[in-house]
C-alpha cells in the first residue's frame, strides 16, 4: 500500500490501540517538546500517527464492514499543537484524553468489539 502517493505501508509501531464500543483508536505516545519536532523532520509524529492509523484500519478491513479507525497523538505535555497538513490526526493532551474518549459515541456493538479484538490479537508483539 502506499502512503500519500510514495510510501510503501508495511509496518508500523503502534504504541496503544483502543477498541471499544465508542470505536477504534490508534494512539502515538510523544514526551516531546513543541521545539523538537520542527528540528526533526525524521521524526514527525503526525505523520508517524498517520501512517500507523492507516495500516491499522487497511489491516481491519475484513473485521467489521465499514470500519474506522481514529489516529490521535497523545502529547504527554500537552505542546504539541494540531497540525492542518494532517487532518486525520486528533491530538489530545494526558489530562484531555479521557474526555476526548468518553464523549465519542457509541458505534461498534460488543459482537464488534470482540471480532476486532480477535483479529488484532495476530499482530501483537511480546
Amino acid at each position: 500500500m502506499k502512503y500519500k502517493g510514495k510510501k510503501n505501508l508495511k509496518s508500523a509501531q503502534m504504541d496503544l490501540v483502543v477498541v471499544s464500543p465508542k470505536g477504534v483508536y490508534m494512539i502515538e505516545v510523544k514526551n516531546w517538546s513543541d521545539s523538537y519536532v520542527p528540528s526533526n523532520n525524521s521524526l514527525n509524529p503526525y505523520e508517524q500517527t498517520e501512517r500507523a492509523g492507516r495500516i491499522l484500519w487497511i489491516s481491519l478491513q475484513t473485521s467489521v464492514k465499514d470500519i474506522r479507525v481514529t489516529n490521535v497523538l497523545l502529547s504527554i505535555k500537552g505542546n504539541l499543537p494540531y497540525n492542518k497538513n494532517y487532518r486525520s490526526v486528533f491530538v489530545s493532551s494526558l489530562s484531555q484524553i479521557d474526555g476526548f474518549l468518553n464523549r465519542r459515541d457509541d458505534i461498534l456493538s460488543e459482537k464488534e468489539v470482540k471480532k476486532v479484538v480477535k483479529d488484532l490479537k495476530w499482530f501483537v508483539t511480546k
